[in-house]
């Protein structure tokens, strides 16, 4: 990857339990040497994420890359 791309990138990603939507279609770019945080409500989403990225969960839809 070059140094201008993102180091992490999520593309209409979505993730669910059974009938439950907690993620959908999140579009998010993480820059690459930048500090990044990550904030919202109570229940909004942001350790799922970070369980996504980590490969703890796997999203149902959408595409998640890394370097």
């Amino acid at each position: 990857m070059s140094p201008s791309s993102p180091l992490i990138q999520l593309t209409d990603l979505s993730f669910g339990y059974a009938e439950r939507v907690i993620l959908d279609g999140i579009t998010l770019s993480v820059p690459r040497g930048k500090v990044t945080a990550l904030m919202g409500a109570s229940g909004g989403g942001k350790t799922t994420i970070l369980r996504l990225i980590g490969g703890q969960y796997i999203a149902q839809k959408g595409s998640l890359t890394y370097d």
